[in-house]
């Protein structure tokens, strides 16, 4: 198991340095940098990179935002079951089903093959990884902290970053990483929504094959923030303990 998971990671810098690997020799027979200078220099593909980066980043922080007071609300409610199936049904559905089900009132609404219609139809992944982030951060200990620091300044304002935000930096910042990653890697709904704009996932699915050497350059860009995101995690879950 071991070696089937780390293998990939560890070939994958050697096909990014692959100016020709042909079968069934091992080793490469020529090193150079052509994958990485295709990349810097087909507009195309720095497009496709900053666009994802774009969307991935709103799609993020206002995941964050939607997905605080609904996950204030579950964590303090004793009867959430029904709130929480809700929630947590799009993750039971292929990407891509929700995608073509998505641009067809996307198409009505003049939001397909936008940035915004791709923000809009990343948030319906995003925001319930947010609420599964963030919840657990909402304890009855800050509760309490919150309600004492009310009595005693009366600002919500100053309850809240005196209070409410120390305490809950850690699962902002992890339900940033992961949402940023949820976005980050969307395949289906990227082409269903907005097909029609560059975006990597996209563009990498078709290179694995047609030049294997650029993809391995846009894979190791493409899995770079998920490793950020299991790195917060372990830290994360490290300080907690």
């Amino acid at each position: 198991m071991v070696v089937l998971l780390v293998g990939p990671f560890v070939l994958l810098p050697i096909r990014v340095f692959a100016d020709e690997w042909r079968a069934p020799n091992i080793i490469p027979q020529r090193f150079g940098l052509r994958g990485i200078t295709r990349v810097a220099e087909d507009g195309l593909l720095v497009e496709a990179i900053a666009n994802s980066v774009v969307v991935a980043t709103i799609s993020a922080i206002v995941g964050v935002v939607f997905g605080w007071p609904a996950a204030r609300s579950l964590a303090i409610s004793r009867n959430a079951r029904g709130a929480w199936l809700a929630i947590l049904l799009p993750l039971l559905l292929p990407p891509l089903v929700v995608g073509e089900g998505l641009r067809v009132w996307f198409l009505r609404l003049g939001l397909a093959d936008s940035l915004i219609g791709l923000v809009l139809a990343h948030l319906v992944f995003v925001v319930p990884y947010c609420i599964l982030i963030l919840s657990p951060g909402f304890t009855p200990e800050l509760v309490r902290r919150e309600s004492a620091a009310m009595v005693l300044t009366g600002d919500l304002k100053q309850r809240f970053v005196s209070v409410t935000l120390p305490a809950m930096r850690r699962q902002i910042a992890l339900a940033l990483a992961l949402g940023f990653t949820i976005s980050w890697a969307q395949y289906g709904t990227s082409l269903g929504v907005g097909g029609g704009v560059p975006m990597l996932p996209l563009l990498l699915v078709p290179l694995v094959r047609s030049d294997p050497q650029v993809a391995a350059v846009l894979d190791i860009i493409l899995i770079a923030p998920p490793l950020f995101a299991l790195a917060l995690s372990q830290t994360t879950a490290s300080k907690a303990i």
